[in-house]
């Protein structure tokens, strides 16, 4: 029998419902795919907590995940021009979906890999080969929920759907999206069957060869970029922001700059308005003791949680524009959001 790429235990809806076999997934399938939006994990997981929630720090990692959706950076012709270029970019088994609003891209790794030390590469990785994509919404990371292929998009009236992705490559702009879940062979859904014509991606091999950020820049200043500098607990920073936060006293710009990129990071970038009461708390406490931890000598608690508390309730991340204007910014790095004034 063929491998599965749909492996247990996982998450599914937006409750995080634990799933530990095919059966259970099914299950949640048949009686909602047509009804409301259908969500599970990314990944699986090797180890479960004492709660019996999964420990996103042994996800095990089997691919790379970019999503692209219309809205204020361009319509549906400007997606399918950035998920070309992506599939351009990108080797081995690549497999897409049409979600309803825009594209999921999955690329298939050779093996999986488990641990946090992944965490960061992985980041990387899917930032580097989407760089000036304006369209990009996301990119893949252990905690994520992604729309579930062939299953039915209430808020866009239409269903998300996978979709050849030979065909979609060759003719990209002219592609019409079909309405309805399209009979394919299982190695065109992301979590179907192997492809075995198709190498897929050693990210393993990747991996051990990465090197970290701060090695794309000749700007050097006071503040050591490291694995310590570059992550703010479990959201990855960028150098200008690490470098910026990273000194005695931040000025109010960076401090905000800090609370928006950690905020939309942490609710998987989704409208602040669709994340719950219980998980903005749990965000708004994250920030918190990441910032009360940096030593700012001029910080204080009860102002500190009110700024986050207020920022928080906009979707406002600071352009990479923004950075360059106050002279942040010493090149494109892997989160490069295609803004024109970036130097190489």
């Amino acid at each position: 029998m063929m491998k599965q790429l749909l492996t247990f235990p996982r998450e599914i809806g937006l409750k995080r419902a634990i799933v530990k076999g095919q059966r259970g997934y099914t299950d949640y399938l048949n009686k909602m795919r047509s009804k409301t939006s259908c969500y599970t994990s990314l990944y699986s997981f090797s180890r479960m907590d004492n709660n019996n929630k999964p420990d996103y720090k042994y996800a095990i990692i089997d691919r790379a995940w970019w999503d692209f959706d219309a809205g204020e950076r361009g319509g549906i012709e400007q997606v399918k021009q950035d998920v070309a270029k992506l599939i351009s970019r990108l080797e081995g088994d690549v497999r897409v979906v049409a979600t309803g609003r825009g594209f999921h891209v999955h690329q298939l790794f050779k093996n999986t890999v488990v641990g946090q030390e992944y965490r960061l590469p992985l980041e990387h990785y899917q930032r580097r080969k989407a760089r000036g994509l304006v369209t990009l919404d996301g990119v893949g990371f252990p905690e994520k929920m992604t729309r579930i292929p062939n299953t039915y998009n209430p808020k866009r009236g239409r269903w998300c759907v996978v979709i050849p992705t030979h065909e979609f490559v060759s003719n990209p702009m002219g592609y019409d999206i079909p309405n309805l879940p399209l009979r394919l062979d299982r190695w065109h859904h992301p979590y179907g069957e192997p492809n075995t014509k198709v190498q897929a991606f050693d990210f393993e091999g990747w991996s051990s060869n990465y090197s970290s950020i701060e090695d794309d820049y000749s700007f050097v200043d006071s503040v050591t970029l490291d694995s310590d500098t570059l992550t703010a607990g479990s959201v990855p920073l960028m150098p200008c922001l690490a470098r910026a936060v990273h000194q005695d006293k931040p000025s109010h710009h960076v401090r905000v700059a800090l609370v928006q990129h950690m905020a939309d990071v942490l609710r998987d970038y989704a409208d602040p308005e669709a994340v719950s009461t219980e998980q903005k708390r749990e965000i708004e406490d994250e920030i918190f003791n990441f910032v009360k931890g940096l030593g700012w000598s001029n910080w204080n608690g009860n102002a500190s949680r009110k700024g986050i508390k207020s920022t928080m309730k906009y979707r406002r991340v600071p352009s990479c524009s923004w950075f360059a204007a106050r002279g942040m910014c010493a090149g494109r790095c892997w989160r490069y959001d295609g803004s024109p004034d970036i130097p190489e």
